[in-house]
C-alpha cells in the first residue's frame, strides 16, 4: 500500500476513530486503527473494540492499493507533531512495516497486518434491517433529553441503555433509573407499518452525539438490525451492539390523571432549587417543596449544617400540598427543557410527578417520583 494524503484530513480520520479501539484487549489489533484503500482517491480509516466499530473515509492519492494497521496511540502522537501538510505512507513489500513521510520527518513504524483486524461490518447484506433518517441535530437533543435518566447499575443491564420505540411515523427515546424516568417524542419522515423497540447502550448513544459534532452532515440514518444498530453519514458508519432484554412498559407509569398543575417559570426554579439545594443532606439530596395558592416554598435542612428556604411565584389554585424530590433528579429534567415556562402535573405527595416544558411539541417529560418524608 502506498498513499499521499493532506495532514488535516490524516488528523481528522484519526481523531474521528480512535476512542472506539481498545487500550487492553487480549488482541493486539483492537488497539489499532486500520487504514485502507477503497478507490483511487478514498482510504477509509476503521477502528473496533468488538462492541462499537467504526469506519471513516477521507481524500487521499492512492499510488498503490492495499491495507495495514498501526497503532491508534502512536500514529496520533506522530500526526499531532508533523510540521508538513503532506504526509506519504508506504508499506514495506512483505512485511508489516511502514514507512511514514513528511517534509524531512520520517518514521519507521511496525504494524499488524489488515487480515488479523475483525470485520465488524462487512458480510451482512443478507441480514433484515429497518431504517429511518433523522436531522442529527434533532437526535442528538432528543438524546440529551434522556440519557441522564438512564440507570449507573451494571446489575440491570437493560436499563443502562435508552429505549427507542418506533410506530407509524413517530421515534419515542426513554429512559428510567426507577427513580425517574424521562421521554422525548420526535418526527421522521418514514412511516412504520408496526412497532419496532430496541435498547441502545448509552455509551454508544455519547459517541454518536460527539460524532454527530463532527461531521458536517444534516441528517443521520439509523438501520437497526436484530442484534446491533448502525448509525450513517455520508462518509462515516458507526455500528454498535444492541442491549438484549426487555425494557419495562415505563408507559404505564406515566400517570394521566393528575389533576393539580402548575405553571411556574424555568429559570426561576432552576436558581431557587440551587441555592436552596446548599443546606441540603448530602446523601439524600432531599428539597421539600410546598405548593400553597401562587406561591411555591423551598425548603432544605442538615441537622449539623442548618437550613434554607425560597420561594418564587407560580400558577397555582388547589389546596396546599407539601412533597419532596432529589433536588438532582428536579434539576437534570429541568435543564433539559428550552420553554420558559415549566408545568409540573401532580396528584398526590406520594404519586409520580411529571415535569414538562409548556411550549413544546416533542411531547418531552420528566417523570418523577417524590421521597417520602
Amino acid at each position: 500500500m502506498e498513499i499521499v494524503l493532506n495532514k488535516e484530513d490524516f488528523s481528522n480520520g484519526i481523531k474521528i476513530v480512535e476512542k472506539i479501539t481498545s487500550q487492553r484487549a487480549l488482541q493486539p489489533v483492537l488497539s489499532n486503527i486500520l487504514i485502507e484503500t477503497v478507490s483511487s482517491d478514498r482510504i477509509k480509516f476503521c477502528a473496533t473494540d468488538l462492541n462499537l466499530s467504526i469506519n471513516y473515509k477521507t481524500s487521499a492519492q492512492v499510488v498503490k492499493e492495499g491495507a495495514i494497521t498501526l497503532s491508534a496511540k502512536k500514529i496520533s502522537e506522530i500526526v499531532a507533531k508533523l510540521q508538513s501538510t503532506e504526509i506519504s505512507l508506504k508499506t514495506v513489500e512483505d512485511t508489516n512495516n511502514v514507512k511514514l513521510k513528511s517534509g524531512k520527518t520520517e518514521f519507521d513504524l511496525i504494524g499488524i497486518s489488515a487480515s488479523e483486524f475483525p470485520k465488524t461490518m462487512e458480510n451482512d447484506e443478507k441480514e433484515e434491517f429497518q431504517t429511518f433518517s433523522i436531522d442529527k441535530n434533532e437526535f442528538s437533543k432528543a438524546i440529551k433529553q434522556v440519557i441522564f435518566a438512564v440507570s449507573l447499575q451494571e446489575t440491570q443491564a437493560v436499563l443502562t441503555g435508552v429505549c427507542f420505540s418506533v410506530s407509524s411515523s413517530t421515534l419515542e427515546l426513554a429512559a428510567t433509573d426507577g427513580n425517574r424516568l424521562a421521554r422525548v417524542q420526535k418526527q421522521i419522515e418514514q412511516k412504520f407499518d408496526e412497532t419496532v423497540n430496541f435498547v441502545v447502550p448509552s455509551k454508544t448513544l455519547i459517541e454518536v452525539q460527539r460524532i454527530s459534532s463532527i461531521v458536517e452532515d444534516k441528517n443521520i440514518t439509523l438501520k437497526v438490525y436484530k442484534n446491533k444498530i448502525r448509525f450513517e453519514f455520508e462518509n462515516l458508519a458507526f455500528q454498535s451492539r444492541l442491549i438484549e432484554g426487555i425494557y419495562p412498559k415505563y408507559q404505564q407509569l406515566i400517570p394521566n390523571s393528575n389533576d393539580k398543575k402548575i405553571v411556574v417559570d424555568r429559570a426561576e426554579l432552576i436558581n431557587a432549587i440551587e441555592r436552596v439545594a446548599i443546606m441540603a443532606n448530602d446523601r439524600t439530596n432531599v428539597v421539600k417543596i410546598n405548593f400553597t395558592q401562587g406561591q411555591l416554598e423551598i425548603m432544605a435542612d442538615t441537622p449539623e449544617a442548618g437550613r434554607s428556604k425560597d420561594y418564587i411565584d407560580i400558577e397555582y389554585d388547589f389546596d396546599d400540598m407539601l412533597t419532596a424530590f432529589n433536588y438532582k433528579y428536579v434539576l437534570d429534567g429541568l435543564k433539559n427543557m428550552d420553554s420558559k415556562k415549566i408545568e409540573i402535573e401532580i396528584s398526590d405527595v406520594l404519586a409520580a410527578s411529571i415535569f414538562k416544558p409548556q411550549e413544546d411539541d416533542s411531547n418531552y417529560i420528566c417523570l418523577i417520583m417524590p421521597v417520602k418524608v
